[in-house]
């Protein structure tokens, strides 16, 4: 077989910058329109004809490799599989989320081994309000204003186990196994009450049948009975990822990825929601269904008589409908039925045995579908490298005339001759550096959206080659560095990395401009800093993404899981990345524990000062202003160091006598209660040190964060449980605009902040996180989110604490008085805002920001003057 001819195609490319007669024709459309009458010889004799022929022969050279496939420009020349994973998410990884609805919890535990099919239903409780105590009771006792309460965000689990899970252990393991599923990835606002095993009602067929002359009776019966099987309890199949890839919708089109993946993230291939929806537990069985399915079996040329009854039924009222108990599962029983086939009017009888042997070859066959593993993922596409930076002066394609060529103007050139070729190659080396930064642009696409916190750079040099040609234009120097030294601008280089960086945000429809404003407008945070937040959101995306509706698991009782844990709800990650909190673990909020970096040192006089170091360079970051009677006292001094040293009001910024910079730390009153012996020669490079200690103490020694509790859980123990829980207190009063419902349990939410922390004790900032909150909490939960005092804060968390010890089934002591106090004292919180004090009218000068009512606490009004 002869191979096809290369050839050219005679029709000019789409795009103009592929078309070098159309770049030309373009350029010198320009050269007419501003030369006017200056200059009216376009012959192609002139040189600045020529300048524009090689110019638009080098633009198509630029055209062409934009062009590039995505993959192409972000390939490099040792990649692979992992550097492109670094670089990028997989299907698998950005597209699951986990379940949030009965169908995503279905599939989840179908993907369990021993699981063959799963049901969630709604558990059924209902409370009682008595609209005259203004309380919740469990039973309607008959008095009057007596109102049922239903409570909601309640399942109950049904498993139907595989043929195998025989034994009393098998059965117990697989129940625990389920729980620990259905736990690690509890909805907000959600949980499980009973789990169990479904129970099944047996069904018997009866049927005669017409069968063709060479059907096999055996292979017939047995295929009647699974098919008629699986119609009572349809499987539930898992489809590898070239199955589902190949699969059609009923309209026709094929699966995408994001319906693929879309879901919870499955071990054992993929679930189609069709499929699953079909095998929900049949609550009818109809006849002419059943019928349907035995005319499809090979073999069957007609059904003569047919019947389905409940096993132990005698007689039904309706044989072409019958129902199926509630919450049972449909089950045939083999042995019990009955088939009678004909061939040409005789009756045929297949052996009991053989058709048992061939139907326990169907369900094997089956079970081995059921049981495929398989964890695949969409490749990352790994493009080819064609080195897009590598660039070769235009210059070279000069006529030799031009000297501008390797081969020069030789050895007879007059020095005014050379210093023309100079000249003329300085003014075309202007293009060549333009379109040498373009490829190199190109060529650092892939830094360019990147996600890495320690790239800042968007503006990419390369000199132009050969080198050789141009050396004496640059005197010797590195043409890159005087490039950079004279058109890299720091502050724009921040501003393209942000504009990257927000272009990759809005990718996953989210956006930071918020955050950023608030930072930059509030706390003066310098752009670079914000860099860190955004790259560290993106990062973690694909976990505050598919998390944000997840529910931390109250089932793990080891210390680890309740306190100083990473064993939060995924609302509270995803908040943390989105207000630049930097610790989001469950912790204590009222006192932060200092590490042995915070030294205290006893002075020869047996007075104290405080240091604290830097945790990986062991620099002092901070360093006490004066001497201490006792170590109590500069250990608490260090405390209040660190905590106005983590807003922007608490530093004082100076200029020494000799014009150096340095920082100190001030309280409220202004009073300097810690030094940084630093000193910085401008202005911007200590607000960059300012900025890097406030971030570094708000990482290690912040007490911003927040407590997330789900009322849902705060429900009583059902009654007959000793010793009675506490009901929530309830407002039943129609005419309170204030007050919630009757239903305290439903889809509820309380957020606890500290106000005193940081931030938080910003009024804007704390606005800002207020509006965020409740624009990420799920649209169908309502939260109530309160900024409290750090005495409040310090009475909660330990009672919040002793709570969660319960909830993980560790506790010990009075659970009743526990729970009692810690409802108590939830519902007794209250929001506190900043003091101001009154000023004497006229006093312009000294009076502070004006304050809000029901934002601002009056303060102590101080004597004013006669």
């Amino acid at each position: 077989m002869m191979l096809s001819q290369l050839t050219i195609n005679k029709t000019p490319p789409a795009a103009v910058g592929l078309h070098q007669p159309g770049l030309y024709a373009l350029g010198l459309k320009y050269v007419q329109a501003l030369s006017r009458r200056v200059w009216t010889d376009y012959n192609l004799h002139d040189p600045g004809i020529t300048i524009l022929e090689l110019l638009s022969y080098a633009l198509t050279d630029l055209a062409y490799r934009t062009q590039f496939p995505m993959a192409d420009l972000l390939a490099s020349s040792t990649d692979n599989a992992a550097n492109m994973a670094s670089q990028f998410f997989t299907a698998r990884q950005i597209l699951p989320n986990r379940p949030v609805t009965a169908a995503d919890y279905r599939k989840l535990l179908i993907d369990l081994p021993g699981v063959k099919n799963a049901w969630l239903r709604p558990h059924a409780l209902t409370y009682f309000a008595n609209t005259i105590d203004g309380r919740l009771q469990h039973e309607d006792n008959g008095e009057i204003g007596i109102r049922p309460v239903p409570i909601h965000g309640l399942y109950d689990v049904l498993i139907d186990a595989m043929d195998d899970q025989n034994t009393v252990a098998e059965r117990a393991a697989l129940l625990e196994q389920v729980s620990a599923t259905l736990h690690a990835n509890r909805g907000l606002a959600e949980d499980f009450v009973e789990i169990g095993f479904v129970d099944s009602e047996s069904f018997r067929l009866c049927a005669e049948l017409d069968l063709k002359p060479d059907a096999d009776v055996v292979a017939v019966h047995a295929a009647v009975l699974f098919a008629v099987q699986n119609y009572l309890a349809p499987p539930v199949y898992n489809y590898s990822l070239a199955e589902m890839l190949a699969r059609t919708k009923a309209d026709g089109s094929h699966y995408t990825a994001e319906e693929i993946f879309c879901g919870p993230r499955l071990h054992c291939g993929f679930i189609p929601d069709d499929e699953l929806a079909k095998a929900e537990l049949r609550t009818e069985i109809r006849l002419s269904d059943v019928i349907g399915l035995i005319m499809d079996i090979d073999g069957v040329i007609a059904v003569r008589d047919i019947v389905i009854n409940a096993a132990g039924a005698t007689a039904v009222e309706n044989k072409w409908l019958l129902p199926v108990t509630p919450g049972k599962k449909a089950l045939l029983d083999t042995a019990g039925s009955r088939l009678v086939c004909y061939k040409r009017h005789m009756p045929m009888t297949a052996a009991s045995a053989q058709v048992a042997a061939r139907l326990q070859q169907l369900q094997d066959a089956e079970r081995t579908r059921l049981e495929t593993v398989t964890d695949e993922d969409l490749p990352i596409p790994l493009g080819r490298f064609r080195q897009p930076a590598e660039y070769r002066s235009f210059q070279q394609e000069f006529p030799a005339i031009y000297g501008l060529g390797e081969e020069g103007l030789g050895s007879e050139a007059s020095p005014a001759r050379l210093a023309q070729v100079q000249q003329l190659r300085a003014y075309l080396l202007f293009f060549d550096q333009v379109m040498a930064d373009y490829l190199m642009q190109l060529a650092k696409l892939r830094e360019l959206f990147s996600m890495d916190a320690t790239v800042l750079r968007s503006y990419f040099y390369q000199s132009v080659q050969p080198a050789a040609a141009f050396s004496a234009l640059y005197g010797g120097a590195d043409p890159v560095a005087l490039i950079e030294q004279h058109a890299d601008d720091p502050a724009e280089q921040i501003r393209r990395r942000h504009r990257f960086l927000d272009h990759l945000i809005s990718r996953f429809a989210e956006q930071f401009h918020d955050y950023a404003a608030v930072m930059y407008g509030q706390f003066s945070l310098a752009p670079e800093l914000l860099v860190p937040d955004k790259c560290a959101f993106l990062q973690a995306y694909p976990e505050i993404s598919a998390d944000r509706a997840q529910a931390y698991n109250y089932s793990l009782g080891s210390d680890e899981a309740i306190w100083n844990t990473d064993n939060v709800s995924g609302l509270e990650k995803r908040l943390a990345r989105l207000l630049g909190i930097r610790n989001h673990q469950r912790r204590n909020l009222s006192e932060v524990p200092y590490d042995i970096y915070a030294e205290l040192d006893e002075t020869p006089d047996n007075e104290f000062r405080f240091r604290v170091r830097h945790r990986v360079s062991h620099k002092i970051v901070l360093s006490s202003s004066t001497k201490y009677a006792t170590q109590a006292d500069a250990r608490a001094e260090m405390q209040r160091a660190i905590e106005f040293a983590q807003s922007p009001l608490g530093y004082e910024r100076k200029q020494s006598v000799d014009g150096k910079h340095y920082f100190n730390i001030v309280d409220e009153t202004g009073e300097v209660i810690a030094r940084r012996i630093e000193y910085f020669e401008t202005e911007r490079l200590m607000n960059t040190a300012i900025d890097e200690l406030m971030l570094y103490l708000q990482q290690h020694y912040s007490e911003e964060g927040m407590y997330l509790i789900e009322n849902i859980l705060l429900r009583p123990k059902p009654p007959g449980s000793p010793p009675e829980d506490p009901f929530l207190p309830v407002c039943v009063d129609p005419n309170c605009g204030d007050c919630a419902d009757d239903d305290p349990y439903s889809w509820r939410l309380h957020i606890i902040l500290p106000a005193y922390a940081g931030r938080f004790a910003d009024m804007d900032f704390r606005r800002y996180a207020e509006q965020l909150i409740r624009q990420e909490v799920p649209a169908h939960l309502l939260a109530k989110i309160c900024w409290v005092s750090r005495e409040d804060m310090a009475v909660f968390e330990s009672l919040y604490r002793r709570w969660l010890e319960w909830q993980a089934g560790v506790g010990t002591g009075d659970r009743q008085a526990e729970l009692m106090a810690f409802i108590s004292q939830l519902y007794q919180l209250k929001n506190v805002y900043p003091s101001e004090r009154l000023h004497q009218c006229g006093d312009e000068e000294t009076r502070p920001n004006k304050f809000i009512l029901g934002r601002t606490a009056l303060g102590t009004m101080p004597e004013l003057d006669d």
